[in-house]
């Protein structure tokens, strides 16, 4: 059924939640990519999902955004990655839907009996981050996460952007980053009304994805998806309490309080 490609160390992250083991694998159920998950789902009472796609659209999540994947799933987040384990080639907006159906579809069975497919965020990288906007208008899409990445055709941003009425938040590498104009742009082109926010960190393109759980930026995703995916105030904090300000990001924000 499936094979185990990992397993995170067990290690504790202050007094709120301890992080749990995690793996990662490809199941013949969901062929073409990457779960990453609790190695015990029975450690959280509900699992919402984040669908996610990877820099340069490449079909190896692992190389490309591991430890920070691992990060989310030691939460107790269910990430169903795009592409597999070593893959080549190149993943498609239509494999981030084939994710989001087969969380609808199999939330409740067996060994996913606790998924929530109520709650499911699309979220990528770079040329994941437009795989992610694809999903604009699936209302199974409950907030989107785009991670150094923008609307590529400015004459295209506000029909993108239009469509989202769930809670959209950017994570930017500064104005080093390629993205960081396209990013930005888009921020202000969201719609008055959307819990919205926007962070830079002066590290670039490549972000902190490969540094130890994730870096910077895996501690700012987890804590966003607990918060809009999970709805814990601890989390919630960190953007609207000035924790992401204290972890060196700079921040934007508008309708927070709308969430």
């Amino acid at each position: 059924m499936w094979t185990t490609f990992a397993l995170a160390p067990l290690a504790l992250i202050g007094a709120v939640m301890a992080q749990v083991p995690t793996t990662y694998y490809v199941d013949q159920s969901l062929p073409g990519h990457t779960i990453f998950r609790p190695q015990n789902m029975g450690d959280f009472d509900r699992i919402p999902v984040v669908v996610w796609g990877n820099g340069a659209c490449s079909a190896d999540p692992v190389g490309g955004h591991g430890p920070f994947l691992q990060e989310l799933a030691a939460w107790g987040i269910l990430v169903l990655a795009s592409g597999t384990p070593g893959g080549h080639g190149s993943t498609s907006p239509q494999m981030m839907t084939a994710a989001i159906d087969w969380a609808v579809q199999n939330a409740g069975h067996g060994q996913w009996a606790n998924i929530d497919s109520s709650q499911i965020a699309a979220a990528g990288m770079s040329c994941g981050g437009t795989e992610a906007y694809v999903q604009n208008r699936d209302p199974r899409v409950t907030a989107f996460g785009i991670f150094n990445s923008g609307t590529l055709d400015p004459g295209q941003t506000d029909a993108t952007l239009d469509p989202i009425n769930v809670p959209i938040f950017f994570f930017l590498g500064g104005p080093s980053d390629i993205a960081y104009q396209n990013g930005m742009r888009d921020y202000h082109a969201v719609n008055p009304g959307v819990p919205t926010w926007v962070g830079n960190v002066n590290v670039g393109h490549g972000g902190t994805y490969h540094d130890h759980r994730g870096g910077i930026f895996g501690r700012a995703a987890q804590h966003f998806f607990r918060w809009v995916l999970r709805g814990e105030e601890d989390a919630a904090g960190y953007f609207r309490n000035g924790g992401a300000e204290a972890d060196g990001w700079y921040t934007e924000s508008k309708d927070l309080q709308c969430w």
